[in-house]
């Protein structure tokens, strides 16, 4: 990549940056576990690149675009965690976001929300949303 400008390499859109401590936490909680765990805890914020699939990356673009016409103020940065936490806990929360998960994440949003600063009540709705949509995707197309 010799002569290509730093700042002129864009990260394909399928990684989001993303707190791997905070989804941590949030299947630590939905495992039983979490709450228990000190060293979950103890762990600072660690941002990396979460490997996103294609199909659930255009899926959470396109339905953020429609979001953002009800709730204009409402920033990507902001939203993303929210729907890295439906990827990142699918295999726990199954097809749905049940009323025991929910209860579960509305008690630690704080702790697994990462950098958005969305109040649990929009965030839910981010949540719920990218459950349903990743039990719908083609499995196969999820790895393309």
């Amino acid at each position: 990549m010799a002569g290509i400008a730093p700042q002129a390499i864009a990260l394909p859109s399928h990684q989001w940056p993303v707190d791997l401590t905070a989804l941590a936490r949030c299947r630590g909680l939905l495992n039983r576990h979490g709450a228990s765990d000190p060293s979950l805890a103890d762990r600072q914020p660690h941002e990396s690149l979460m490997d996103v699939p294609v199909s659930y990356d255009s899926f959470c673009r396109s339905h953020f675009s429609s979001v953002r016409r009800t709730h204009p103020e409402m920033t990507w940065d902001d939203a993303r965690p929210a729907y890295a936490v439906a990827l990142a806990a699918h295999a726990l929360l199954c097809e749905a976001l049940d009323d025991q998960h929910e209860q579960r994440l509305a008690a630690n949003w704080e702790t697994i929300r990462g950098h958005s600063s969305l109040d649990w009540s929009q965030a839910r709705l981010l949540i719920a949303d990218g459950c349903r949509a990743l039990s719908r995707l083609d499995p196969l197309a999820m790895h393309r």
